[in-house]
């Protein structure tokens, strides 16, 4: 019994990591952290997150148009990949977001304008150095739900 479950766990693990979940692209300028020159995603990755924007003093978010690889996400997608935005990241803004009920709904509102415009799959939220409540962040996630859809994903990440 104990060697077949090691066999088990070992072919679970060697699975696991034969697949990546997920995978960062950082092919961009402005905000976004330019190491990726290329479509170097693993073809094997379920999700292409790319990385980074960042939200602006009034709480929008500004996406770089002149360096978006609009043709790698249609490319991804095509082969089966969600693609999603990731916001913020150790130089996120996100003190500015939470500041004020007119800075969230800015959030939320350009948010959803890029997902549309870019056709993106969803959004990363990596919330690092805030200051505001549980409560506010959660609600601005509530209503980033509203605005998007229950069709297109949202990931929290620290």
């Amino acid at each position: 019994m104990k060697p077949t479950i090691i066999i088990l766990a070992f072919l679970t693990i060697s699975s696991f990591y034969a697949y990546p979940v997920s995978i960062f692209y950082c092919g961009f300028g402005g905000d976004f952290c330019g190491q990726s020159t290329t479509d170097d995603v693993n073809p094997k990755a379920k999700f292409v997150i790319l990385a980074f924007a960042n939200p602006q003093s009034d709480g929008s978010v500004l996406v770089d148009d002149a360096n978006f690889p609009a043709d790698l996400v249609k490319s991804w997608q095509a082969s089966g990949k969600k693609v999603l935005l990731s916001i913020g990241g150790q130089n996120g803004n996100w003190p500015f977001v939470f500041g004020s009920d007119a800075s969230v709904n800015t959030f939320v509102s350009t948010m959803a304008s890029a997902l549309d415009k870019y056709g993106l799959d969803g959004v990363d939220l990596d919330i690092e150095n805030y200051q505001a409540t549980p409560r506010t962040v959660v609600n601005a996630i509530k209503l980033l739900r509203a605005a998007i859809g229950d069709n297109r994903i949202i990931v929290v990440s620290p």
